[in-house]
């Protein structure tokens, strides 16, 4: 099973995992305990943690194109927020 994993630094690192938990629970399920979550896509997994300056993102899939598919719905949903806007997405498989 294919795997990457995402590490960024964030101010606002709570605030940012809350809004993506809410977010995310609207269309998929989110299993939420304290500072981690896992988020259940149809063909993939996020696991996302915060500590007071970061965020990390865990994610696998089924095989490399779906995992590049949840890798982008990540990326996509994390750069919305101003102080990670012009932050580099660096993912590490």
């Amino acid at each position: 099973m294919p795997f990457a994993k995402l590490t960024l630094r964030a101010n606002k690192s709570r605030a940012y995992f809350d809004s993506l938990c809410k977010h995310f629970s609207r269309k998929v399920d989110v299993d939420r305990v304290d500072n981690e979550a896992t988020v259940t896509f149809p063909k993939g997994k996020c696991h996302m943690s915060f500590s007071s300056d970061q965020m990390h993102f865990n994610v696998s899939a089924r095989d490399q194109e779906t995992l590049e598919t949840v890798k982008t719905i990540i990326a996509a949903h994390v750069i919305r927020y101003g102080e990670l806007k012009d932050t580099p997405v660096s993912w590490s498989d």
